[in-house]
């Protein structure tokens, strides 16, 4: 197994950017209306940073993660744009490339798993990313109506703990528009043969 470490050569810088942060809606959200238009955001691509810290190794890097119904392609970069790992997925297979090797899976997660030592909720993760509960999951809301916290409890997704925040408008291509988050935080905690994995999310922009 290639370690995390190993993989980002244990760059670790702290999420930030020049960006100003979105400050939301200014009235309450139709949480039901809200959820619905989520849900139909099934094509779209987002910049910004992401920070894996798992025990005692940690990294920050730049993603471009693009997705389309479930087929995406997720790609992490350093500060000088090289790319360092690239994650295509498809109903058909996953192709990871790291490090100058190609490996290949039916499933992301034994890739992810292979060459970081990381369990990630990638199908899950897809809708959470958004914002979006699925099945089983437990949420509360923001002041405003939005989802402020959710905690996953189905087996597939190992009692991940996701926290939202700086929620942004953006359009969608029918040109209404919908509320999606620009700061994730998600824990899952440490298990005994596994210390506590945290992934910081800041994203820069939307595109839908």
């Amino acid at each position: 197994m290639i370690r995390l470490s190993l993989v980002f050569f244990a760059i670790c810088f702290a999420l930030s950017a020049c960006t100003t942060a979105p400050k939301g809606p200014e009235n309450a959200v139709n949480l039901t209306a809200q959820l619905e238009k989520v849900a139909e955001v099934q094509q779209w691509q987002m910049r910004g940073k992401i920070a894996f810290r798992q025990g005692k190794e940690a990294a920050s890097l730049n993603l471009v993660w693009k997705n389309d119904s479930g087929d995406f392609d997720f790609r992490l970069t350093n500060f000088l744009g090289v790319s360092l790992v690239n994650l295509a997925v498809s109903d058909q297979q996953s192709i990871l490339e790291a490090d100058g090797k190609t490996y290949v899976d039916a499933q992301p997660e034994p890739l992810i798993y292979q060459i970081t030592g990381m369990v990630i909720p990638v199908e899950p993760l897809l809708s959470w990313v958004k914002g979006l509960p699925i099945e089983g999951d437990k949420f509360t809301l923001t002041e405003k109506g939005l989802v402020k916290t959710l905690e996953s409890y189905c087996k597939a997704c190992r009692n991940w703990k996701v926290t939202y925040g700086n929620y942004g408008s953006v359009t969608m291509n029918n040109q209404d528009s919908v509320w999606l988050p620009h700061s994730i935080t998600l824990i899952q905690e440490s298990t005994s043969n596994m210390p506590q994995t945290q992934l910081k999310i800041k994203i820069y922009q939307w595109t839908l």
